[in-house]
């Protein structure tokens, strides 16, 4: 059965919702203006505190990330350089790093200056201290958004330089077997480099063969081929 047609006339009978609730909305605010005050305050305080936080968001980004620059420029001009870094260099730098990572640890730039403080503790040898800022930063978004495998390999060569060789393998082992790792390569020779500094030459043969079989022209090739001839004698 077809709905029955309202009329124009019936619909001007009905009730305009818009203006009931406006008038319902304005006796209310009549009879309590003390209520209605306090909500209206409440709504813009949390507007001004939405504001305020985005606003600081804003120059936070801006401020952490020219920190961060700053730093990083005199980093990459301590690399390139063909003389080594002064103690004093590196004190400095450090500072610089550490001083964007505390005040700024929730921004990109603070989480990337946690990372390069960890590069600058390795060059000064204090790999203790390296390896805590590494492993810091497994809990970062950085990490989560794709920097996952450069930390665990700078995790990894920091386990090698304190001679924690058992592991080291481990993560090694754990970057060979990740296709999607940039450090496969790294990992492979550096698991053989382990096993001759621990005097297991088989394994280390092993290792190093593994490694032409994945990596036939690795630029180091024929370097790891008499490392095999070597080792094979030697054993």
């Amino acid at each position: 059965m077809a709905a029955k047609k309202i009329t124009r006339k019936e619909l001007l009978k009905e009730p305009d919702e818009f203006i009931s609730t406006s008038a319902k909305v304005i006796a209310y605010s009549r009879q309590n203006p003390k209520k209605v005050v306090m909500g209206v305050v409440i709504v813009v305080a949390c507007l001004l505190a939405v504001m305020s936080f985005y606003a600081y968001q804003r120059h936070g980004k801006l401020a952490s990330h020219e920190l961060f620059d700053r730093a990083f420029q005199e980093y990459q001009m301590m690399e390139s350089s063909s003389q080594a870094p002064t103690s004093e260099q590196l004190d400095k730098l450090l500072e610089e790093f550490e001083v964007i990572t505390r005040d700024y640890a929730s921004f990109p730039a603070g989480e990337m200056a946690l990372l390069y403080s960890g590069h600058v503790l390795y060059k000064k040898g204090d790999f203790s201290r390296a390896l805590d800022r590494y492993t810091k930063m497994q809990s970062t978004s950085l990490a989560k958004d794709g920097l996952s495998p450069l930390i665990l390999y700078h995790i990894a060569m920091t386990r090698l330089a304190l001679k924690d060789y058992e592991q080291a393998t481990v993560l090694f082992d754990q970057l060979s077997k990740d296709t999607n790792s940039p450090y496969r390569r790294e990992a492979h020779a550096a698991i053989a480099r382990i096993y001759e500094t621990l005097g297991k030459d088989k394994e280390a043969v092993q290792a190093y063969k593994q490694y032409l079989k994945m990596f036939p022209e690795a630029p180091d090739a024929a370097f790891v081929k008499s490392k095999i001839a070597e080792l094979s004698i030697r054993g």
